[in-house]
């Protein structure tokens, strides 16, 4: 066949090509076009809301300063006072401070209450799960073999014992078991006593972290009410804030760490044991307090640098 004879059927095959190319191009370019637009859409629709939770934020944790400031003393400075009462030979050849002790346990008494999080509610049950389970039969034999396994050792308990199971109670998990024992043994339940009503009194620990508590409550319950206002009104509009993922994932979380300040951080679930605490419960009243004092501290650092940099 002649060339001359098959180029006009040639071109017009390239020419129906190109058109194609060139309609699928448009299509695309129409497609970006839409979704820039329902995205800018998006932006316009959602810039209060992003405006407001990030000013919210930022005023709220300002505001939270002063009892950020309460949760990291009774966290980290408490445990340093309590040491002065500190028997040491009684926790083994060469054990760990009692200050690390106390920050240990509190620690994976926090992180045990936090995994997970179903809300405060279920936060604050599993670490009050260390005073309304009580600590379960003590004995010297599991002492013993504790001590074994952790005396001399600089490592944290559950780089010994193992991490503590989510889905049983903290205190069957051993690592959390080994520090009560180290506790129980290193100070006697007086000076315990005298460290937990001194924490109660005019300048203790726990009475300023109580004070500052009370203080910033309704700057967080403001903060929550004006998150919750503009989550509502966004409800019902064309782009609620589920239709976006990024934002919406943000206002959970701060809502969510102002709910567990509000309530969890409060530690009126334990005034009744202020004044009258039974023996037992002075070691568990004491972790409990630090964990609260742990999990108010990390709470506000996520408030102020995770989520308003995310």
């Amino acid at each position: 066949m002649d060339w001359i004879e098959i180029a006009p059927s040639a071109l017009s095959s390239i020419a129906a090509l190109a058109a194609a190319i060139a309609a699928f191009g448009s299509l695309k370019v129409s497609r970006e076009s839409k979704l820039i637009a329902e995205k800018s859409a998006l932006a316009a629709h959602h810039g209060s809301a992003a405006t407001l939770l990030s000013e919210t934020l930022k005023t709220t944790t300002k505001n939270l300063q002063p009892l950020n400031e309460q949760a990291l003393g009774a966290w980290t400075i408490w445990p340093r006072e309590i040491e002065r009462y500190d028997h040491r030979p009684s926790g083994g050849k060469d054990p760990r401070p009692l200050r690390h002790v106390l920050v240990n346990a509190s620690e994976m008494l926090e992180r045990h209450g936090s995994a997970h999080r179903r809300g405060y509610k279920c936060t604050r049950g599993r670490i009050f799960s260390v005073i309304s389970n009580g600590m379960g039969e003590i004995s010297e034999s599991e002492y013993n073999g504790f001590l074994r396994k952790a005396d001399c050792s600089p490592d944290q308990f559950e780089n010994i014992f193992g991490q503590p199971r989510l889905d049983r109670p903290i205190t069957s998990a051993s690592a959390f078991r080994w520090c009560y024992y180290q506790l129980i043994r290193r100070v006697e339940i007086n000076d315990w006593r005298t460290t937990w009503n001194t924490a109660w009194i005019t300048n203790g620990w726990l009475k300023k972290y109580c004070d500052a508590h009370q203080m910033v409550k309704p700057v967080v319950k403001s903060a929550l009410d004006s998150l919750d206002s503009e989550r509502k009104k966004l409800e019902h509009s064309v782009f609620p804030l589920e239709a976006n993922p990024a934002l919406l994932k943000k206002y959970d979380q701060a809502m969510s760490i102002l709910e567990e300040l509000l309530d969890f951080g409060d530690l009126d679930i334990i005034e009744h044991y202020t004044k009258d605490a039974h023996d037992s419960d002075l070691v568990p009243l004491v972790l409990y307090t630090m964990g609260v004092a742990c999990l108010t501290n990390r709470a506000i650092e996520t408030l102020e640098h995770d989520i308003q940099s995310s």
